[in-house]
Parts: structure tokens; C-alpha cells; sequence
């Protein structure tokens, strides 16, 4: 069963994005993730996917033009997480 995701998790992202002016992305839960995406809400990009493993611990996953989510090699608290995306794999993040 995935973990759940708290109102604060999501909030931690949203924050994220807003803190770096990335206007252009968006967060959504679903399931026991959190999904960053952009464009239209009926036809969504994905861009990188954070899983929570544990109350602690989350993994980050790069949407693939496959259409399909690849691991990156990230697990960490959730902040960290989103700090690493955005030093080392920041392409993710850009339109």
C-alpha cells in the first residue's frame, strides 16, 4: 500500500516551485506520490515524480519521452530531494 501524502508534503513542493518562480509547473498528488507537470490539465507533461518510501524518505523519478517513469539516483527527505532535482538534473524542471 503506498504511503500516504499529507496536505504539508504537497505543500512542501508547491512552495518549492513558487520559491524558484517555476510559474510554468504545477504539483499533484496522486496515489503515494507527488507528480510535477505542466501544460493543459487534460493533457498534462510530466516532468519528475518524488515517491515518498517512508515518513522520512522519498525517490525521484524523470517522466521518459517513452511515457514512462525512470528512476534518478535520489532518496532523501522530501526538501532535499526537490534541492538535488534542482542542482543536478534541472532540466527537469524547465518548459
Amino acid at each position: 500500500m503506498p504511503a500516504s501524502i499529507s496536505e504539508a508534503e504537497l505543500s512542501v513542493v508547491k512552495s518549492f516551485l513558487k520559491e524558484k518562480k517555476l510559474e510554468h509547473l504545477r504539483c499533484r498528488q496522486r496515489a503515494g506520490a507527488v507528480i510535477v507537470e505542466s501544460g493543459p490539465e487534460d493533457d498534462a507533461l510530466g516532468h519528475v515524480r518524488f515517491r515518498k518510501l517512508s515518513a522520512m524518505n522519498w525517490a525521484a523519478d524523470e517522466f521518459h519521452h517513452s511515457g514512462r517513469w525512470a528512476p534518478l539516483p535520489i532518496e532523501a527527505p522530501l526538501p532535499d530531494a526537490l534541492r538535488a532535482i534542482a542542482t543536478d538534473f534541472s532540466w527537469l524542471l524547465e518548459a
